[in-house]
């Protein structure tokens, strides 16, 4: 049985990123309306600022990843935050426990002790739900007025 396990992604893992990134967008009925192009761009963006990512990997195969920025735990000067940005397994792999494997070896690899942030699209209530069984709770409620 294979194991899943966890890489850092480079600027070379761009593409493979952003085509996920774009996955992850359609399945969370995201409004945005970004091209593979500029995702790309922006990926770069992130990754050559303060944002890493790592690749879930089973196998030889890429099976998801992470975008994920540590921040400052404004109420726990000790502790730190790591807020993700981003969290997608490919449809494909999906329903095999690897996304609640991926979070486990996030949480024991990199984010030890720390408190983990996320943002989920009320769009998305399976995202939602994968979110609550993992423990998460809601936090707050961030509300936007388009005109």
């Amino acid at each position: 049985m294979e194991t899943l396990r966890i890489i850092p992604a480079q600027l070379c893992d761009v593409h493979i990123l952003s085509q996920m990134n774009k996955e992850l967008i359609e399945d969370e009925k995201n409004d945005n309306q970004m091209t593979i192009n500029e995702l790309n761009n922006r990926m770069k963006d992130f990754l050559d600022n303060d944002w890493k990512a790592t690749l879930l990997v089973l196998g030889d195969h890429v099976v998801g990843y992470a975008l994920y920025q540590e921040r400052e735990d404004v109420s726990n000067k000790k502790k730190k935050t790591f807020h993700i940005r981003q969290y997608y397994i490919s449809r494909k792999y999906r329903r095999r426990g690897l996304g609640k494997q991926g979070i486990d070896l996030l949480r024991n690899e990199l984010f030890q002790d720390s408190t983990i942030s996320i943002d989920v699209l009320e769009s998305n209530p399976n995202g939602r739900s994968f979110w609550e069984e993992l423990g998460f709770k809601t936090y707050y409620t961030n509300m936007k007025f388009k005109s």
